[in-house]
């Protein structure tokens, strides 16, 4: 059996529920076409080309000088945002806006770089990640 108080509690346990989750953003931004070892699996070192490769994957983002020849190099970023904004929860009792906000973020690009020797042909490939598992930090603290 509900008493009133119980009634009661759930209501204002839902509406703060329902008040931090208007504070919540969840954001995800793709820039190019993020490339898996699976897109890459056709190069193999000493066989495949540059044209080989520029056909598959499209043309680089940037190509580059080496000792032994010349870099090309994939950026791709595929960054997941998301952030809770608990000073909504004081919102509807206070004239000012408070921020306590709790977000994470994984900034930087990824890179899949193919190396060739002075006739085109792939000598190495390898990607580069960003570092991952970044803890959540508290703003403004």
């Amino acid at each position: 059996m509900w008493t009133i108080r119980n009634r009661v509690a759930l209501f204002l346990l839902t509406a703060m529920t329902c008040l931090a989750v208007v504070g919540c953003n969840v954001v995800r931004v793709s820039l190019n076409i993020t490339l898996t070892p699976e897109d890459v699996a056709f190069i193999t070192p000493g066989s495949t080309t540059l044209t080989d490769v520029v056909t598959k994957l499209g043309a680089p983002d940037a190509i580059g000088e080496s000792e032994t020849g010349m870099v090309a190099t994939y950026r791709f970023l595929d960054l997941k945002y998301s952030r809770v904004n608990f000073g909504w929860l004081a919102k509807p009792w206070t004239p000012v806006d408070p921020d306590l906000i709790f977000s994470r973020t994984g900034l930087g690009v990824d890179a899949f770089q193919v190396a060739f020797d002075p006739r085109g042909v792939v000598v190495h490939s390898s990607f580069q990640r960003r570092l991952a598992g970044l803890p959540f930090y508290p703003y403004p603290f």
